[in-house]
């Protein structure tokens, strides 16, 4: 086997980024490998796809390549040149089946399992649908970071009459969504078209004269101080980020989405004041991914539920306990 083969063994499953992360080391981090400092900023982390990251160059210590149990020293630099959920442990098939009908699927899909496959192919949502259903047209995309319902029709004539359900309002996904800050109205809508700068671009932005139209509706569930938990709906659209770029054009991008103007992880120690981690161990974050999970699936009096995951679940649980409303 070729050495060329062997890096692309490396690489399957990742997606280089090129925006790169970058944690200095402190001096109560010097001594810890490689691995126990990125399970602390980027965890829980699998070992074997960081090490996996080490060998194919997409981790650096002061810009050079690193074996992933290498020690560290204050004043270290260390670069990933992918996303840090890339190097998370992930339970591989975990696509629940919540609904099937004649006419439609609505599977639960986990944060961190691409939607559709990739061009290094490679485990997705769709892939595990058609080993169990065949003819499936799906009705919308989930960004891989975003957990929850992914629906699909069964055929071309389920599809044309879901679309069109979709269309007048009377089908759709609802979304939960957590968000900073404090909002003055209980509901809106965001109504401004989204488009790429570039072809090659993975997110969207404000794009009134070249957009395309779409239309995303939203709610207040529940406030907390400093953070909002919201109902989130397209209206009309329901394209890829069309949701999270319709928050953060709304000056509340969904907490943790680096992608739309937010910091990329969210710590315990920013919420608990006097917070302190154990002395050699960096601090777990209690977020790194956008705080977005496709919650159900409505249509007519058919409600589908996607349980919430168990990062979210415990964020919520942790901002009700220290940041309730007085």
């Amino acid at each position: 086997m070729s050495a060329g083969h062997d890096e692309d063994e490396e690489l399957e499953g990742f997606e280089p980024d090129a925006d790169r992360r970058h944690f200095e080391v402190g001096r109560e981090q010097k001594g810890l490998s490689v691995l126990d400092l990125l399970d602390g900023e980027c965890g829980p982390v699998d070992r074997s796809r960081v090490a996996a990251a080490a060998r194919a160059g997409l981790i650096l210590l002061n810009g050079e390549p690193i074996a992933s149990g290498a020690t560290i020293k204050a004043g270290d630099l260390v670069e990933l040149k992918l996303a840090p959920t890339e190097l998370q442990r992930r339970a591989t098939g975990e696509l629940t089946i919540l609904h099937a009908d004649d006419e439609l699927v609505v599977a639960d899909k986990p944060s961190g399992m691409p939607f559709a496959e990739g061009r290094r192919g490679g485990e997705s949502a769709l892939g595990l649908l058609g080993d169990r259903f065949t003819a499936l047209r799906p009705l919308h995309r989930l960004d891989k970071e975003t957990s929850g319902v992914v629906v699909a029709a069964r055929g071309g004539a389920a599809e044309d009459a879901l679309q069109a359900e979709l269309a007048a309002g009377t089908a759709g996904v609802r979304y939960l969504a957590i968000v900073r800050g404090t909002l003055d109205e209980p509901a809106g809508t965001i109504d401004v078209p989204l488009g790429k700068r570039r072809r090659s671009d993975t997110t969207l932005e404000p794009d009134p004269a070249h957009g395309t139209p779409c239309a995303t509706a939203w709610s207040v569930r529940e406030t907390l101080r400093g953070f909002v938990v919201l109902d989130v709906w397209p209206l009309q659209g329901g394209r890829s980020h069309q949701v999270r770029a319709h928050l953060s054009s709304a000056a509340m991008p969904a907490l943790c989405d680096r992608l739309y103007g937010e910091d990329d992880r969210l710590l315990l120690s920013q919420l608990k004041l006097g917070y302190r981690p154990k002395r050699g161990r960096p601090e777990r974050p209690l977020l790194v991914r956008p705080a977005l999970h496709a919650e159900r699936f409505v249509r007519g009096a058919l409600e589908v539920r996607s349980p919430l995951p168990s990062d979210l679940d415990v964020l919520l649980a942790q901002l009700r306990r220290l940041r309730p409303l007085s």
